[in-house]
């Protein structure tokens, strides 16, 4: 593949840097700390790692990934096995180190209701526990594997949740369903400060009353006398209902007795005093750093394994290391940049690899409007400070290919809307979503639209006026940032010019911050954001009264649509696809939202860990239950790559 020069330059020089940081011999890296000591004459044989994958551009075979991009996903993904196999016997107890990649340190806002990042969300419910609910194989409620169950009554509008367990909060106080309807009371509170409201809560009858502070209570919630039942009565009942269309994450209503709802984010109960109900137990906390778990020994399931967990944020850069020096048991994020010579071929880990477990799609998405704090909508700018046309542009301008050159193949750019995986006949293949790199294309609709370049090569606004767009990205591993330069680089070379938010890469809560509360003050007008896809085709993160439509874009087009979404009429199978069809085009005719790329997420573990797993199944799955109460040790110590 041919490269610009300046492109060419950039990435020379970075993958350069990436490979000096990798370390160039195998065991000839700096160590960033001492390794762990080899085993003990007691400890087994290391249980040999499954023989490495072929390089993921062999995986591919023939399949284009521009024409099928799905079919590439799907073939690098089989590669990989899905959970850990180990015939040593477990040696009860012990402390298991899990390395959380991030190049930022974690907020450590724990409470279902407030949290935001991946890191808070997927620890609570690995750990503190967080959904009374688990998910099957179709990504809708099992009803397995998890202490209550739910009942659907399409004809009388309700989803009823029986708690069949004895739980006990971490503080030793029983959990009931109180603790369930309080959530929907905290979200539903006008003074209420997270992001949670959504359909899951407002189509629940009296849930928006509430909210507007008409009623003092939500007439559809009914409690059980024992506070076993909780029957919620909803306005609408689409067929998507079980695909978790509806608020399960109790909040522990006496942790919080006394405290207003508009304190509650701020507090240290929402952090390092925070409770849950699942296997582990928060022991001790470094706020950004690190935290300790300690076994539940209430734990409704029966008591863990492992007696504790170390959880530590580690730079993405310097997890292959630490795992190839059995400094750590797991981590869920080894970097696809990093899965190069020197660390795919580590004899002391097994990489894993589920592409059912992360339906996750990334959209370039460009902010159109704001959210109205008073009536807790989005409102849309009836003319955007930049036009559909330029978005359209920077998207067209994009070279996803060069990009995920850096990502061993492991970064794949798909440009449908929907997750092929799961639905391939929800996507409309005759939609054109500008995900092609064309910035020929991209010069001559600017220059047509009046765009044009002054005396120094950069485009101004039709009438003349300077145009600087603001992009808000992250920091990560060098291939990340390289990536957030060659997409400034793009743009650069069409004359668009583009500068970072407060100039430098930010941390993910920051970006979190600003895309989800608007705290940069309005003047981001790009960035990058994630959509996980279920069982539904519930395009949940665009709903528009919620913080998480990122972009702030409604029309009345789009709420006819989102009313079909949630319309009894969705249980026919014919006006479903329509609609799914409608909103397809619907959102690349707003030109502010384009899908990019989907990645292939990499676990590593240690072979000295067994009952591991990325299956999805009603008693184990990573949307909801990651059954670490099974997870255990077959070795005193990690073992380390080349023993």
């Amino acid at each position: 593949m041919k490269f610009k020069k300046p492109i060419a330059a950039v990435l020379a020089l970075l993958m350069a840097a990436t490979v000096m940081a990798a370390c160039g011999d195998r065991g000839g890296a700096a160590d960033p700390a001492p390794p762990p000591p080899p085993p003990g004459p007691g400890t087994p044989a290391a249980t040999p790692a499954p023989p490495p994958p072929a390089a993921p551009a062999d995986l591919v075979g023939d399949i284009d990934i521009l024409v099928d991009p799905f079919a590439a996903i799907r073939a690098i993904s089989e590669q990989f096995p899905i959970l850990t196999s180990n015939p040593n016997p477990i040696i009860p107890g012990g402390e298991l180190r899990f390395a959380w990649s991030s190049a930022s340190p974690f907020p450590g806002l724990f409470c279902q209701a407030h949290s935001i990042t991946a890191f808070d969300g997927d620890l609570r419910q690995m750990f503190f526990g967080g959904d009374l609910l688990t998910v099957g194989m179709d990504l809708n409620v099992s009803n397995t594997g998890s202490p209550a169950t739910a009942y659907f009554d399409r004809d009388a509008q309700t989803v009823t949740v029986r708690l069949n367990e004895v739980v006990y909060w971490h503080d030793g106080v029983q959990l009931t369903l109180d603790d369930l309807k309080f959530a929907y009371y905290v979200i539903a509170s006008p003074y209420y400060t997270g992001p949670r409201w959504s359909v899951q809560v407002w189509n629940t009858v009296g849930a928006a009353e509430f909210r507007a502070g008409e009623v003092d209570y939500i007439s559809g919630l009914v409690l059980s006398e024992d506070k076993m039942e909780l029957v919620m009565h909803k306005i609408d009942f689409p067929p998507h209902m079980p695909a978790f269309n509806f608020w399960s994450s109790p909040v522990p209503r006496h942790h919080w007795e006394g405290i207003p709802v508009s304190e509650m984010e701020g507090h240290a109960r929402a952090r390092h005093e925070t409770i849950g109900f699942g296997p582990f137990v928060l022991d001790a906390i470094v706020p950004g750093e690190s935290l300790r778990v300690v076994a539940n020994e209430n734990y409704w399931r029966g008591r863990p394994v492992l007696d504790s967990i170390v959880i530590e944020v580690v730079e993405p850069l310097m997890v292959p290391m630490a795992m190839q020096q059995g400094m750590f048991d797991i981590t869920q994020s080894f970097a696809q940049s990093q899965f190069t010579e020197h660390f795919r071929y580590m004899n002391n880990v097994t990489f894993l690899s589920n592409p059912f477990s992360t339906n996750g799609k990334q959209f370039l998405g460009f902010r159109v409007g704001t959210w109205d704090t008073e009536t807790n909508e989005v409102y849309t700018f009836e003319t955007p400070r930049l036009s559909p046309t330029l978005r359209t542009a920077m998207a067209l301008t994009i070279d996803h290919v060069t990009a995920g050159l850096l990502f061993n193949g492991l970064v794949v750019p798909t440009g449908s809307v929907y997750y092929g995986l799961r639905r391939i006949d929800w996507i409309d293949q005759s939609i054109e979503t500008f995900n092609n790199f064309d910035p020929e294309r991209a010069e001559a609709m600017l220059d047509e639209a009046g765009y044009l370049r002054g005396a120094d090569g950069y485009r101004t606004f039709p009438d003349g006026s300077e145009l600087t767009v603001v992009f808000i990205a992250t920091t990560g591993t060098p291939a990340n940032e390289l990536s957030t330069a060659l997409r400034m680089q793009n743009w650069d070379d069409i004359g668009i010019r583009v500068v970072l938010y407060q100039d430098r890469l930010v941390e993910a809560a920051v970006s979190s911050d600003v895309r989800f509360r608007e705290t940069d003050g309005g003047i981001v007008d790009v960035f990058g954001f994630g959509w996980n896809w279920g069982a539904s085709p519930f395009p949940g993160v665009f709903q528009p009264n919620t913080q998480n439509n990122q972009v702030r874009y409604r029309s009345e087009h789009w709420d006819y649509i989102f009313n079909r979404f949630n319309s009894d009429d969705m249980w026919d199978e014919d006006f479903m696809m329509e609609t799914i069809n409608l909103w397809e085009h619907a959102i690349i005719d707003a030109r502010n939202s384009f899908p990019t790329t989907q990645a292939i997420g990499l676990w590593a573990v240690n072979n000295r860990v067994t009952n591991f797993s990325l299956e999805i199944t009603g008693d184990r799955t990573v949307v909801s239950n990651w059954a670490t109460h099974l997870w255990a040790l077959t070795a005193p110590t990690a073992y380390v790559d080349g023993q």
